[in-house]
């Protein structure tokens, strides 16, 4: 039996459709709300392949509004790109699913290959960068964001229409405030979700089509829905002159609360040695996992994340001074030589 048997009997898909749809890689940047919900639904449309790249780990309060994860999932902590990938992958084992338990980086850009990128991000620094990444690497993506009972979504080919700080003139007002948490209600996510990924099935069968100066909101308590027209912004400080070598510009030094999460994070100004840090913790026997990114571990407890730009990220933290305290504790642990 054909299993995209009924998603070709859609006229504007088809079989030469399903065929490229089943030829697509696609990036997903955040896999929380809108992220596992649309990669679910990208999964089951029968995608190649997904890359899913959010440092995160699930918590309970997560739940409410983000699909897939489980109470198992919160009560282990588990890395929410990787657990998101074992979910769906019993879904379509068909499916190449990637997990990038990372923040995006430029290098992340730079070394997978992808169709198209979905913007399912919970805050406007993230999203800044991702828009900038766009212009240097010359990649489109779908912007979708939520918040309370009203949603919005908008392709995004910033070279040549549009980009988001077009579309939000008042970009730097949003970055300063970027945590200030409104909160969701539970049904709009799948909502705007479903509408993200139409557009991102129109792009891959039929991006000439595609409406790249149109904003579509959505309110699902009123069920108001409008589209706007946007125009591209001449003096546009983001696309008007384009970077040619953009790098993140994190600080080098502080401690920053994570969006929407009890997690705290910092940038050393040296990176990490991972061999050295990797012999550390196997001489403490403790358990780690490992790639070429990042080591993830329990420390007092408590999950971290140090990344070889390095960043660290330390979960489940109660405020930030229980965050200061972990990060003394980390720091001593890599002064120390490994016995």
């Amino acid at each position: 039996m054909n299993r995209y048997d009924r998603q070709e009997r859609v006229y504007q898909i088809g079989q030469a459709g399903q065929e490229k749809i089943s030829q697509a890689t696609i990036m997903i940047v955040g896999t929380g709300a809108l992220g596992s919900y649309a990669a679910e639904q990208l999964v089951r449309a029968g995608v190649r392949s997904l890359i899913l790249v959010d440092p995160d780990t699930v918590e309970i309060t997560n739940l409410q509004r983000q699909a897939l994860f489980t109470e198992e999932d919160a009560n282990q902590a588990r890395l929410k790109a990787e657990a998101l990938r074992d979910h769906l992958t019993k879904i379509n084992s068909n499916c190449r699913i990637t997990a990038i338990p990372a923040p995006l980086t430029p290098d992340i850009i730079d070394d997978y290959s992808f169709n198209l990128c979905l913007d399912c991000l919970d805050n406007y620094h993230a999203r800044d960068l991702l828009n900038k990444l766009s212009l240097t690497a010359k990649f489109d993506y779908i912007f979708a964001s939520c918040a309370g009972t009203y949603g919005n979504v908008m392709p995004i080919s910033a070279t040549t229409h549009p980009c988001l700080n077009c579309l939000f003139p008042n970009l730097n007002d949003l970055l300063e405030n970027d945590c200030d948490l409104i909160g969701v209600n539970t049904a709009l996510v799948p909502l705007v979700a479903g509408l993200q990924v139409s557009l991102a099935l129109h792009y891959l069968i039929d991006k000439a089509s595609l409406n790249f100066n149109e904003l579509i909101t959505v309110d699902n308590w009123s069920m108001a829905f409008m589209k706007f027209k946007v125009n591209k912004n001449p003096q546009c400080p983001s696309c008007s002159i384009p970077k040619q070598n953009y790098q993140d510009t994190e600080p080098l030094s502080g401690l920053h609360m994570l969006c929407g999460e009890n997690a705290y994070y910092t940038v050393n100004e040296k990176a990490v040695s991972f061999t050295h840090l990797h012999e550390l913790l196997t001489a403490k026997h403790v358990p780690l996992k490992t790639n070429r990114m990042f080591l993830h571990f329990k420390w007092q407890n408590r999950p971290v994340s140090i990344f070889k730009n390095g960043k660290i990220i330390m979960y489940n933290l109660p405020n930030s001074k229980a965050a200061q305290q972990q990060l003394r504790s980390l720091d001593q642990l890599m002064k120390e030589d490994v016995q």
